[in-house]
């Protein structure tokens, strides 16, 4: 039975990142310091050669998949969106920590919404929606390993509803400009909805094994240890 490959890479930085906001729908584009870092872990690190790229449609997704990705024409995927924040979006923890909603949020945040918001359980249906749909294509016309490039909170819920190994929320966390590859079989996604979690990207081109890794990207990189948050 065939295996399927997706690498699920996070955006590059924006000015609102550098701040320390929270941003969903809003959609601020890459930062010169953000486009910079990305070209220097282009520059310093391999990514997986891969037959398509999807992304969210926000402006920083789709500017870093041409970044990391110049000759690619990518596909829009609506669901691959982040956590709609509502009224929190371009808000701080500090500016939200003391107030009741965001309290609950905060100790329950699948169930509770940010005002205007959606909560974790409504997007992890919209994520799954949009990655059945990914999975579907790449079945469909014979496609091994892709790219989606999209955002931390939606990597994280991703990985942490589907992945296997199962692990606490925040061990995936992906910093910006890298992400997580995960390998599908179709027997096992339609009977679980999951995916096996199997390396780290981009790989430092010193890193052993490096050499001839992007073209065939199917060993194993390291993860992060089950303590990380």
């Amino acid at each position: 039975m065939k295996n399927y490959r997706i690498n699920f890479i996070r955006h590059g930085m924006t000015e609102a990142n550098q701040r320390g906001v929270y941003v969903g729908r809003s959609d601020p584009e890459l930062s010169p310091e953000g486009i910079r870092a990305l070209l220097e872990l282009k520059d310093r690190c391999l990514y997986p050669e891969v037959q398509r790229v999807y992304t969210s449609p926000l402006a920083r997704c789709v500017q870093t998949a041409g970044v990391l990705y110049p000759d690619a024409d990518p596909f829009i995927v609506e669901e691959m969106m982040e956590l709609d924040f509502g009224e929190w979006d371009g808000q701080s923890f500090d500016q939200l920590k003391d107030k009741p909603e965001f309290q609950a949020w905060m100790r329950d945040a699948f169930h509770n919404a940010p005002p205007g918001g959606e909560t974790g359980e409504e997007f992890s249906c919209r994520l799954l929606v949009g990655l059945r749909y990914i999975f579907e294509q790449m079945m469909a016309e014979g496609l091994g390993d892709v790219a989606v490039v999209t955002h931390g909170g939606a990597i994280m819920n991703l990985l942490f509803t589907m992945g296997l190994p199962r692990s606490q929320f925040g061990r995936y966390y992906a910093k910006n400009g890298e992400g997580f590859s995960v390998v599908l079989t179709p027997q096992m996604w339609m009977r679980d909805n999951a995916f096996e979690i199997c390396g780290s990207i981009p790989v430092p081109k010193d890193y052993e094994g490096a050499e001839g890794w992007a073209e065939d990207p199917w060993n194993p990189t390291p993860l992060p240890d089950s303590g990380d948050q």
